[in-house]
């Protein structure tokens, strides 16, 4: 990696990960207590004691308080700063491939035990209608990639409101291959199935922001970036429902169980999502789709 030297592409696991965060804290001279202080001084958050934590150990930090420790260290640069957020993103999916992959032996002994004291009717049904179920929607969390179905090339990422009405950010259409950052993270609100999930932007400068729904003037129904996820604040939180095609989802709000959809059905870059009545309209499905 430029800049610092330090080899990132050569960590393979957590602990390898953490390892290069050490030497980059023991360059930087700083002690825990130091560190802490000079983000707050950033407005930042790093907590002597998390930091600590993850150094001793083999676990990942948070992208957010990742980014805060390498601003603190002297890391200004973003494509640094990014270098370091996609290890992290290669690193955690390639664990989670790795948990994945130890769990099929197992699995595959439930099903031999479980399809003959059933008697095997799942496969061997011959109208489908009696007992059948339907399958479940495919998991979709995680780092993703969120693209309006009908325009694949555009992907939901940071946008403004073209009418100029509002200054801030918010969530529009745009060319993908101009979307670089935020990086989006679909987070489950709390455990279970039917659980909504928070929608996570990821930015090696701004930190972390929570798409939020609106609800006052200007730019009402539109999706903006709050600094924190809330479990009661059911303006951020937005159930993933299979829309009848593989990786083809809607994003329903919790609060109102309407749908997001692209601004006037438009097709054009910058068109902004916004909240409106669930409808079978191609402009309220999106391909979801995880990222490495």
């Amino acid at each position: 990696m430029r800049g610092t030297g330090i080899q990132l592409r050569r960590a393979r696991d957590a602990g390898e990960f953490t390892d290069r965060m050490r030497r980059l804290k023991e360059r930087s001279g700083l002690t825990y207590r130091e560190l802490e202080q000079r983000a707050q001084d950033r407005g930042e958050a790093l907590p002597r004691s998390t930091l600590s934590d993850v150094l001793q150990g083999k676990s990942l930090p948070r992208p957010e308080l990742l980014i805060a420790f390498l601003h603190v260290c002297g890391v200004e640069d973003e494509r640094e700063i990014e270098a370091w957020l996609e290890t992290r993103i290669r690193i955690q999916d390639a664990s989670g491939s790795r948990r994945r992959l130890r769990s099929k032996p197992l699995a595959a002994a439930v099903v031999a035990v479980l399809l003959p004291a059933a008697g095997v009717w799942i496969l061997l049904s011959d109208d489908g209608e009696e007992g059948a179920r339907t399958p479940a929607a495919p998991a979709v969390q995680g780092w993703v990639e969120i693209r309006p179905a009908r325009t694949p090339h555009l992907c939901l990422t940071e946008g403004r409101d073209r009418s100029g009405a509002y200054a801030s950010a918010i969530a529009a259409q745009r060319p993908c291959e101009e979307a670089k950052l935020p990086h989006t993270y679909l987070k489950p609100v709390h455990d279970g199935p039917d659980s909504p999930h928070y929608v996570e932007w990821h930015h090696p400068t701004h930190g972390t922001g929570c798409l939020t729904i609106r609800r006052g003037t200007p730019a009402r129904g539109m999706l903006e970036p709050w600094d924190a996820c809330s479990p009661s604040n059911k303006d951020q939180h937005f159930h993933v429902e299979p829309a009848g095609t593989e990786s083809h989802y809607r994003l329903r709000a919790e609060a109102t169980s309407q749908c997001i959809g692209i601004t006037d059905n438009d097709t054009r870059p910058e068109a902004e999502a916004v909240e409106k009545p669930c409808t079978e309209g191609p402009d309220q499905q999106f391909l979801i789709e995880n990222v490495a």
